[in-house]
């Protein structure tokens, strides 16, 4: 399988890697992940959500991490990895509407949302739709940082950076306002792999994220420390800690119930959105 870097992704991996390519998220709520990385024998596509279907579509993705909209429209193709997944029950923290207006009063407005939402942009659409029966006017993926007015979805990272910034009147976390709603989990995205990899191979993969992972648990505050001294973090180590305990790595049955109402809920389509990522954003 063949691999370039593209606006993207970018490609790491090391001699005598396996024949794998695997997606890397390098957001803070992925950090516990990732914490072997450099160790893997494997290449490390690096990419976001919203990257993730056109990288699959080109083939350059045996293993990674999948929106769960892309998940419903993939999963004939791809298996689920283990139970491994990102979920939150309630409080996010990273995923977070900000506005100057309540959501209540939002409707026909304009909404600004950041490039690397692929499931959250869905369950604002539902929120904004069918808990309080808003239109939505245009939404528009080119976010202008220095623009204080116009309401935005922010995800992750820069959900982090504008809750410290706190220019917005009103914060809107997604995870708060679903649960309040629905009364399950959002799973944000679940592991997955092409469903024709070798077996061998992903019982590999497996074993390299469970080992991740029980790195993480053991101390969280050196592997949070460990990716900010490589990259830097938009908060501080004690505050990413607090952060990931809002959230679900291994999923259980909650969150299995919560992407089932997902499944019934979320339209696989966004109605003007997918023309304008097209045109802002080539690949």
């Amino acid at each position: 399988m063949h691999t370039s870097p593209s606006f993207t992704a970018s490609v790491t991996g090391n001699a005598g890697a396996l024949d794998l390519n695997v997606g890397f998220f390098p957001s803070v709520p992925w950090v516990p992940y990732y914490g072997d990385r450099a160790t893997w024998p494997l290449n490390l596509v690096r990419c976001e959500s919203s990257g993730v279907r056109g990288l699959i579509e080109r083939g350059q993705l045996d293993v990674t991490p999948m929106a769960i909209p892309d998940w419903f429209e993939l999963e004939g193709r791809w298996k689920r990895l283990a139970n491994w997944g990102i979920s939150f029950r309630g409080l996010a923290g990273s995923v977070v509407f900000f506005s100057n207006e309540p959501m209540s009063q939002l409707d026909g407005a304009d909404i600004d949302v950041c490039y690397e939402t692929t499931t959250s942009v869905r369950v604002l659409q539902a929120i904004m739709k069918k808990k309080y029966g808003l239109r939505i006017g245009r939404w528009s993926r080119n976010l202008d940082v220095d623009d204080k007015s116009t309401p935005r979805l922010l995800i992750q990272d820069q959900a982090v950076e504008e809750r410290k910034r706190g220019r917005f009147r009103y914060e809107y976390d997604l995870g708060r306002e679903w649960f309040g709603w629905i009364g399950t989990p959002i799973v944000s995205a679940v592991w997955a792999y092409r469903a024709d990899l070798d077996p061998s191979a992903v019982a590999v993969l497996e074993g390299l994220l469970k080992a991740s992972m029980v790195r993480y648990r053991m101390d969280p505050l050196a592997a949070i420390g460990a990716r900010h001294a490589e990259h830097g973090l938009p908060a501080s180590i004690e505050e990413i800690k607090l952060l990931h305990q809002n959230f679900e790595y291994a999923l259980g049955d909650e969150a299995e119930l919560g992407i089932e109402r997902m499944r019934e809920l979320l339209e696989a389509r966004i109605e003007g959105f997918e023309a304008r990522q097209e045109t802002a954003l080539p690949l």
